[in-house]
């Protein structure tokens, strides 16, 4: 029941279809600190009655060319962050068996209430015989899974970052291997204000 819930949460996710969206503070989060970087809200949708989604970047960039976005998925309902997780690994599974440069890392805390999970993403297939890109594209992610408290009432949230490269797809993979322990480490320790969702 939870994976199929989670399966709708990640349709909805990726839908574009918005019930609102503006760069009005939703979810009581203005600003985070990465790695000692301060993040400001870019933008915030609320995508249905349960799911708000909202952009940060650093304050002297735009959303449309930010070196990295930071972005908390928030579910007003209680989703299991373990199974949340497998259901990420199952899709990067999938997508490794097309995409060249597709790997990716899981990390629990000590007491199991989060996971993390790291990974790269490209266009370049595997398949040797598949028609090559014009461009190559590549994204690394990390998203840290957690549940949380609204409240009494439990809920879930993903803190994710990314970074887009337009350029070599296995120079970027190469790049993001000797900084991938500060970004994990930022995003692991980061600490999450409590939400306080806004109320019409």
């Amino acid at each position: 029941m939870i994976r199929k819930l989670f399966s709708i949460v990640v349709l909805l996710l990726f839908s574009g279809i918005f019930y609102s969206q503006n760069t009005e503070d939703l979810i009581g989060v203005p600003e985070l600190t990465f790695n000692e970087s301060k993040y400001v809200l870019a933008s915030a949708q609320q995508k249905s009655k349960v799911q708000f989604v909202q952009e940060y970047i650093l304050e002297d960039e735009r959303i449309e060319d930010a070196s990295a976005v930071i972005t908390i998925y928030f579910f007003k309902k209680n989703i299991d962050a373990k199974e949340a997780t497998y259901q990420k690994t199952e899709e990067l599974d999938r997508r490794a068996e097309t995409d060249k440069y597709c790997t990716y890392n899981v990390t629990e805390n000590p007491n199991g209430t989060e996971f993390v999970v790291d990974f790269i993403t490209t266009n370049v297939p595997k398949d040797k015989k598949a028609e090559a890109p014009e461009q190559e594209l590549a994204d690394y992610n990390i998203y840290r899974f957690r549940n949380t408290l609204l409240g009494e009432e439990s809920t879930f949230m993903i803190v994710a970052y990314k970074e887009k490269s337009t350029e070599d797809a296995k120079g970027f993979q190469k790049s993001i291997g000797k900084k991938r322990n500060k970004l994990l480490e930022g995003i692991i320790t980061m600490t999450i204000p409590s939400v306080t969702l806004k109320t019409n």
